[in-house]
């Protein structure tokens, strides 16, 4: 990949070198919410040395070392580095990006994480795309190679389909060769696609334990379908065989519902996160016992939550769409979470957002209301979304934080401000507590100790920066 020479040079500038020794950095002065849910601390201090945290607390109980580098945080917020929970970097299955940027996946994914972190995402879990390049953009994120948000990944979601396949774009695939097609869509599937769904339980775990050395960092399956999201995908044994497999290998496993049933079934099989598990079809909201269920067994849930102002959009410009009761129902669910106590994970299912193909969107009046999938801008209106249920602020900076990292069992690396941590951090300028709109009020990222430099992300975009004739 080839950056311009001024990003570059700034890039080099925000990178040290593998092996060198970052300077020790404070932060001093401001209110800190450390995202355990402990009131905050003004006039704070967060120390970082070498990327981790070493200390935190009240400006008279931590002392700056002599020489450390001090940033001044007075009348401002710190908080942990955010994260979303769900989102996918590479999500521009159209034609022509596919086409025309079939070898290049990787430096889309590039793009995608500096929009995250230019916006406060120090971390980030991608749930479905192209493994290889997803793996390919990690390794050179935490190589230094390149900035960019902490990436972890799932890969494939399992028993689903490639892009150009029937969970997702096959109408496209009569238009480009038959090569080109399986070509994309072995990219994605590796072998973990609809096949899977006609195999005894004794086959699938197979090949599951061979997907397990691929390099991903989590599991996810479809326990329901994409597109026929009312019919269920695995039985309740095979999915079992799933988490089981995932778990012997020492991840996390999740899978993707959206029904009610599709939502228990899961429950029963043992996963640890459930994905936007508030959908549970146009009409039905999920039971309480189900909902009870999941607060029980510690079942962390990936959630979608969108505006009262997007809704009302969804309302008014595309009633007849197909999301559009279900995200009235979903509403229900949320809030019904938030009652009972289930831990929320902060997510958007966003990408990169191509803005000649919003602008010739027939939905364009209900997509820049608020919207929950453009990558980089969805998150604040999640927080938003979730503040406006009546979540307590408190909880709603742990579902992009905390909430998060625990539930993918990282809670010892990220989430919090406290010592052992990575340096991720987040400055704002007005307090996250009175407003989850001051989210957007980013006043400096710092991510393993490091202040990033904001205004040189993306440094060579691809799919953001192409301009609408």
């Amino acid at each position: 990949m080839s950056f311009p020479r001024t990003a570059l040079a700034l890039l080099l500038t925000a990178v040290p070198a593998p092996g060198a020794l970052a300077q020790t950095l404070a932060v001093t002065g401001g209110t800190v919410i450390d995202g355990t849910g402990a009131a905050p601390v003004s006039n704070g201090v967060v120390l970082i040395a070498d990327g981790r945290i070493t200390a935190v607390g009240a400006a008279g109980d931590v002392a700056v070392p002599a020489g450390a580098t001090t940033i001044d945080a007075s009348g401002k917020f710190v908080i942990p580095g955010l994260m979303d929970g769900n989102l996918h970097l590479f999500l521009n299955g159209d034609l022509e990006t596919l086409i025309k940027h079939e070898d290049r996946l990787h430096e889309i994914v590039l793009e995608a994480a500096q929009i995250t972190l230019k916006t406060g995402q120090t971390t980030v879990f991608d749930t479905w795309g192209p493994r290889a390049a997803l793996a390919r953009a990690r390794d050179m994120i935490n190589a230094g190679e390149a900035p960019g948000s902490r990436i972890y990944l799932a890969g494939n979601i399992i028993g689903f389909s490639g892009p150009l396949g029937p969970d997702f774009r096959e109408a496209y695939a009569p238009y480009v060769s038959k090569a080109f097609v399986k070509r994309i869509n072995d990219t994605w599937e590796e072998n973990t696609g609809r096949e899977l769904l006609w195999m005894s339980p004794d086959s699938v775990a197979q090949v599951i334990r061979n997907y397990t050395t691929l390099g991903m960092d989590f599991l996810k399956y479809g326990a329901s379908g994409h597109v026929d999201m009312n019919l269920i995908s695995f039985s309740e044994r095979v999915q079992r065989v799933i988490v089981e497999e995932g778990h012997r290998a020492g991840m996390t496993v999740q899978t993707h519902t959206t029904s009610v049933e599709s939502l228990d079934m899961a429950i029963e099989a043992g996963v640890d996160i459930i994905t936007h598990c508030a959908i549970s079809g146009p009409e039905i909201p999920i039971p309480m016992e189900t909902i009870h269920k999941m607060v029980e067994r510690g079942i962390a849930c990936s959630v979608l939550p969108i505006t009262a102002r997007r809704l009302a959009a969804l309302e008014e410009h595309v009633p007849e769409g197909t999301l559009t009761p279900y995200m009235k129902v979903g509403a229900i669910n949320r809030r019904n979470m938030i009652e009972a106590g289930v831990k929320l994970l902060m997510s958007t299912d966003a990408g990169i957002e191509n803005p000649v193909l919003r602008a010739e969107s027939p939905r364009l009046a209900a997509d820049t209301v608020d919207s929950r999938v453009k990558l980089g801008e969805g998150h604040f209106n999640a927080l938003v979304a979730l503040e406006e249920l009546g979540m307590d602020p408190m909880e709603v900076l742990k579902s992009a934080t905390s909430n998060v990292a625990s539930a993918y069992r990282l809670d010892d690396e990220i989430g919090t401000l406290q010592a052992g941590r990575w340096g991720d951090v987040v400055i704002l300028d007005a307090n996250p507590l009175e407003s989850a709109y001051n989210y957007r009020r980013i006043h400096m990222v710092i991510k393993e100790g490091k202040v990033v430099d904001l205004d040189v992300l993306p440094v060579a975009p691809i799919i953001s920066s192409m301009k609408v004739s």
